[in-house]
């Protein structure tokens, strides 16, 4: 009987610690492993543009912070001197992107009183260290400039 107690406890240990090891061993988001679409949203400030950049996973996989190396290009794919703000990279958390669970990075830039730049797509790094990270995404809307950048991280509104 106390062999049977014994083994079903380490089991139970066993199988309770599995996820969380898992979940630390979750790979890298690579961008052959999402889907990433960009979008424009309602901003809670009047006086901003909001744009967001969703990621779907085929997959789980994980990211940690925002953008890298964010540049946006006209229809003739120039690049557009659009200056971008990124927050502090130590107060971003790990996320992890699954099937059904997209995340998002937020973009906001104060509206204009002109047209913007007509900005047509953007490219960009995942917040990764894997090789195949380079994104270029269809852009939704012209844009101002600055763009500040949030973390990757869970829809909000």
């Amino acid at each position: 009987m106390k062999t049977t107690t014994v083994l079903l406890g380490v089991l139970a240990l066993g199988v309770l610690g599995a996820p969380a090891a898992s979940a630390a061993a979750t790979p890298q988001c690579t961008a052959s492993a999402l889907t990433v679409r960009a979008g424009e949203r309602v901003s809670p400030n009047v006086a901003d543009q909001l744009f967001q950049v969703e990621f779907e996973a085929s997959r789980a996989c994980a990211m940690r912070g925002t953008l890298g190396d964010l540049v946006f290009h006209d229809p003739d794919g120039v690049a557009l001197p659009i200056g971008v703000v990124t927050p502090d990279p130590a107060g971003a958390e790990r996320v992890v992107v699954s099937p059904g669970h997209p995340k998002v990075v937020y973009i906001a830039s104060k509206k204009g009183t002109a047209q913007g730049y007509p900005v047509a797509s953007a490219t960009f790094t995942l917040p990764t260290t894997a090789a195949d990270r380079t994104v270029t995404v269809a852009w939704p809307n012209s844009l101002t400039g600055p763009a500040r950048l949030g973390y990757v991280g869970d829809y909000f509104g």
